[in-house]
């Protein structure tokens, strides 16, 4: 178990929040990327400019 000296204001130790913003960056990628592909396909359906 980690000391209380080890902990961020999180709560979590430095391995712990590398991992929750690996994870979170993951998402991230992949939300931008299902957003990208859905604007594209949009835009050739029905072109707003």
């Amino acid at each position: 178990m980690a000391d209380k000296s080890d902990l961020s204001f999180t709560g979590l130790t430095d391995q712990q929040a590398q991992e929750l913003h690996s994870v979170y960056m993951s998402g991230l990628w992949l939300f931008v990327t299902i957003a990208i592909v859905a604007h594209v396909a949009v835009f050739f359906w029905q072109p707003w400019f």
